[in-house]
């Protein structure tokens, strides 16, 4: 994840659509074009969005995923589309930040040194490895539901769920350097942060279902504090690549959990 995805502005205080319209510029690439000016202290308040956004990059994605398989593509196939197009609808926003991640975590020697690397633009040998891994794992996981619909379903909770739980990861997770997005957005006022927990509760059990929702919301829990224990570990706190990390690890387990119980 981009470290610095707006400009260093006062913080802006908007209603709910300013929030969407910002979370919206900052975790896609769609062609949003808000009529106000806003700065990364922005996101104090629109994280409360991010799982709004889910839903748009999970709606768009699992719709290319029923097309796909109606015009009798295998679901493998299917699966890798619609992960391109998630791909594509963030500009490999996420896919970037875990791999800086792992190639600072994996080839840092000290908490400097894994800052240095995961702000460097050269991509190294663990973050190849975690892209396919977690791409493919992914894929598999998805291709192995045969209810098209149901993939659907899941793709949407799914991309909801994890992107409502990085607003967490921001307020609990004091920033790990002096400059970049986690110093710049600061930390997320609890009502916004809480906000975001109500609609990613909601989505959860709407969509999938109280039982499998249950299931989703406890595995991306787990996935989140997971990367979250091992970045405090590691550095100290959280960047803007341990946010798309964090999201990216909580879909996965999503996706693994839900499959165990569905397929």
């Amino acid at each position: 994840m981009t470290e610095e995805p707006m400009q260093d502005l006062p913080p802006f205080k908007g209603g709910w659509i300013q929030d969407v319209a910002v979370a919206l510029v900052f975790l896609t690439r769609l062609p949003i074009r808000p009529g106000f000016t806003f700065g990364m202290g922005a996101l104090r308040t629109a994280c409360r969005a991010f799982p709004l956004v889910g839903l748009i990059v999970g709606g768009l994605s699992g719709t290319l995923y029923v097309l796909a398989t109606m015009f009798g593509l295998p679901s493998l196939v299917a699966a890798l589309i619609a992960i391109a197009a998630q791909v594509m609808l963030t500009g490999a926003l996420h896919e970037d930040a875990i791999a800086d991640v792992a190639d600072g975590f994996g080839g840092g020697t000290d908490r400097d040194s894994k800052l240095t690397i995961m702000r460097d633009s050269h991509v190294g040998t663990y973050a190849v490895v975690t892209l396919i891994l977690v791409i493919g794992i992914k894929a598999a996981a998805i291709s192995e539901i045969e209810d098209p619909l149901m993939v659907f379903a899941l793709l949407v909770a799914a991309s909801s769920i994890s992107r409502g739980l990085m607003g967490w990861a921001l307020y609990l997770l004091p920033p790990a350097r002096d400059d970049g997005l986690g110093r710049g957005a600061g930390q997320p006022e609890i009502m916004a942060v809480l906000g975001a927990t109500l609609l990613t509760v909601l989505i959860a059990i709407l969509i999938l279902g109280a039982s499998i929702g249950a299931i989703a919301l406890l595995a991306a829990i787990i996935g989140a504090a997971l990367i979250g224990a091992v970045a405090y570990r590691q550095i100290g706190g959280q960047t803007g690549d341990v946010l798309g990390a964090v999201q990216q690890i909580s879909e996965l387990f999503i996706l693994l959990a839900c499959v165990a119980i569905i397929g």
